[in-house]
């Protein structure tokens, strides 16, 4: 497994439509770009910039519940690609066990961010699906109005 920081949160445009962009960037140099939800786009955001909601959005709730429950979020790894799906785990200690939760790699970086804890990407992730150098084509989610 290769730790991986949050590059940023972009807009891919295409001819028909636009698309927010995750884009991780592994300790090898290699970028992995993952299409993702515009909820998810913005909670990603926020949490990279430090923006508190007056109120909890969904991944700051779901931070506290597992806090309440003495669960601590330890790490998340995104470790599988099917039919251009990515995969994830959250990886929750709970007294002495040790509990892996299915989710969305959005998702699983939206709670990264906010507690927080390291980001791994299998390497066969980042073989099939990595980039070299960053795509050219996105713009900063940030530009967006």
């Amino acid at each position: 497994m290769l730790v991986a920081e949050v590059f940023g949160v972009f807009i891919a445009k295409t001819q028909f439509a636009s698309s927010p962009v995750v884009v991780l960037r592994a300790e090898d140099g290699r970028i992995l770009p993952i299409y993702i939800g515009f909820a998810e786009a913005a909670s990603i955001y926020s949490a990279m910039n430090k923006y508190l909601p007056p109120r909890p959005m969904t991944h700051d709730l779901i931070v506290d519940i597992i806090s309440k429950l003495n669960g601590k979020v330890e790490k998340v790894v995104i470790d599988d690609l099917i039919d251009t799906t990515f995969y994830a785990r959250i990886v929750v200690k709970q007294n002495d066990r040790e509990i892996e939760i299915d989710a969305r790699p959005s998702d699983s970086i939206a709670i990264a961010l906010r507690i927080p804890c390291p980001i791994f990407v299998d390497p066969k992730v980042l073989d099939e699906a990595g980039f070299e150098n960053m795509p050219e084509d996105l713009m900063d989610f940030g530009q967006i109005s």
